[in-house]
């Protein structure tokens, strides 16, 4: 698009000898700069629609007009319906990560807890997922590991799987681990791993979260109701196993 005609440097003998516009001027200014009114979107919401004219050189400018706002108001209620819904699932997860808590408070025993933790009808439910599965690296004085339930990895499995130091790791369309998913493995298409340090004195665990559904997790999510939820795990586990704090 050519550099516009500024209309009050124009002159000719519709434009006033003191400089101040005229309509002819405009006119003028609108017919050398025909992009002008398009490209500005206020100036465009704020004009009245004309009638609809008919003939040859006619611009309808009414059916631009209306299309351009229309548009507009699109890509306004897409925002906003995505907005709705983002919040929508965060508020759903959040109330199932807390609900998951409260009941994995309940818990009467060690056995009870771990139980709650990976059998299908307890966090994996509450939690609205496929599978949970809770693991730790084998070492021979660490209590609890006979429990039905508690998977075990080999000596440094957590980085193995997680990434050396990281606190958790999503990972969108995998193939599990039969290692921490046991039967289930082959339905799990999405995880997420956080890392479980439940004192100095015992190696670290992960609690591992699958779903069928290869996006429910992925690299780019949240993380914070997870790595919440983990230290919730671990709190448990020392409650019970009677650990010293991790400090």
């Amino acid at each position: 698009m050519s550099r516009p005609i500024d209309p009050s440097q124009q002159h000719d003998a519709s434009q006033p000898v003191d400089g101040s516009l005229t309509a002819e001027a405009v006119k003028q200014y609108l017919l050398a700069n025909p992009d002008f009114i398009l490209d500005d979107d206020d100036l465009i919401a704020s004009m009245s629609a004309p009638k609809n004219a008919s003939g040859n050189n006619v611009l309808d400018l009414q059916s631009v007009m209306i299309g351009r706002l229309q548009h507009q108001v699109g890509q306004l209620r897409d925002i906003q319906a995505e907005l709705i819904d983002a919040a929508s699932i965060n508020a759903l997860t959040r109330d199932r990560v807390l609900i998951a808590v409260l009941k994995l408070m309940d818990s009467k025993s060690f056995e009870e807890l771990i139980a709650f933790i990976t059998e299908p009808s307890g966090l994996a439910a509450a939690l609205d997922l496929d599978t949970v599965a809770l693991a730790v690296e084998s070492k021979a004085d660490v209590p609890g590991l006979g429990v039905r339930g508690l998977r075990i990895l080999e000596a440094n499995g957590v980085d193995a799987l997680i990434g050396s130091g990281e606190p958790y790791r999503l990972s969108a369309e995998i193939n599990s681990n039969p290692g921490l998913y046991g039967g289930s493995a082959p339905h799990v298409r999405s995880e997420a791993l956080v890392r479980l340090t439940f004192s100095k004195s015992t190696p670290p665990g992960i609690l591992a979260l699958g779903s069928a559904h290869p996006e429910q997790f992925h690299p780019t999510q949240a993380a914070d109701l997870l790595e919440f939820m983990g230290r919730v795990v671990e709190r448990a586990v020392r409650l019970w196993l009677d650990l010293p704090q991790n400090v």
